[in-house]
This record gives C-alpha cells, sequence and structure tokens, in this order.
C-alpha cells in the first residue's frame, strides 16, 4: 500500500481537498523539508496532516454526527495560513526549478515534483484568496 499527499484546503471551516495522489512529494519529503528550512519559509512536513492515515490503520469510529476524517482534520489537524503557503510553494518551484537538484537515486523526479508543488500552489491560491488554511494529507 502506498502513501501519497493530497493538497487541503480549511475555509470556514470546511475542508476542501484536491484529491490528487502526489507520490513524489511524499516519497521525496524530507528532502524537501531540508530545502525549506535553507529557503527559511514554513516546513513541508511541518503541514502533513496523518489524520486520515491514523483513522484509516485504528479501530476507531467517527464521533457522532460526522461524517469523514475532513471534519476531524478541520478541527484538529495541522494546517498554515494560505499566504505561507503560497509562500513556501513559490520559493520550492523557483529553487527547484533553477538549480540542479537530484531527487532520487537512479532516476530524477525532479520534473514530477515541480509539477505537483504547481498543482499544489493552485489549491494553496485559493485557499489564500478565501483567506483560509492550507495542508497536506497523508493518504493511504
Amino acid at each position: 500500500m502506498s502513501m501519497v499527499l493530497w493538497a487541503n484546503i480549511l475555509v470556514n471551516g470546511v475542508v476542501e481537498s484536491d484529491e490528487a495522489d502526489k507520490y513524489a512529494l511524499y516519497k521525496h519529503a524530507k528532502k524537501i523539508d531540508e530545502l525549506t528550512k535553507i529557503l527559511q519559509v514554513a516546513s513541508f512536513m511541518s503541514i502533513h496532516d496523518c489524520t486520515d492515515m491514523e483513522f484509516n490503520i485504528s479501530e476507531q469510529e467517527l464521533p457522532d454526527g460526522m461524517e469523514s476524517t475532513d471534519e476531524l482534520m478541520a478541527i484538529n489537524g495541522l494546517w498554515i495560513d494560505g499566504s505561507d503557503a503560497v509562500d513556501m510553494l513559490e520559493r520550492l518551484i523557483d529553487d527547484i526549478s533553477n538549480n540542479s537538484i537530484k531527487f532520487g537515486m537512479l532516476s530524477n523526479d525532479k520534473d514530477i515534483i515541480v509539477d505537483e508543488l504547481k498543482e499544489s500552489l493552485v489549491f494553496a491560491k485559493k485557499a489564500k484568496e478565501l483567506d483560509g488554511k492550507f495542508n497536506f494529507s497523508v493518504v493511504m
């Protein structure tokens, strides 16, 4: 079972997900997080929310009145302001695109990473425009 990231926004207590599997971002999360430290932007891994994954591997049931783990993530999830997410993603895209950074030992996932970051940036910009929050959920 492989793990992926999904981009999410939180606006007025409601979570919206792009539901697009971002395997390369999950696979190379530690290296991307190191870049965010160098770039002095929000930590990439600090906004990886595990609510959905933890719920799916546990024996728990959703609290009464809740229909999805999105509702749990809205209340208890890890989030950053949309504007901070946009800054982080734009800086990462610029740095990775313009430098000789390799992602992978045998192959280079650089182009896939940039594509997944750009896809996420579209969602983060929506969060910023709506004065919302952004995160990545870890999905299995």
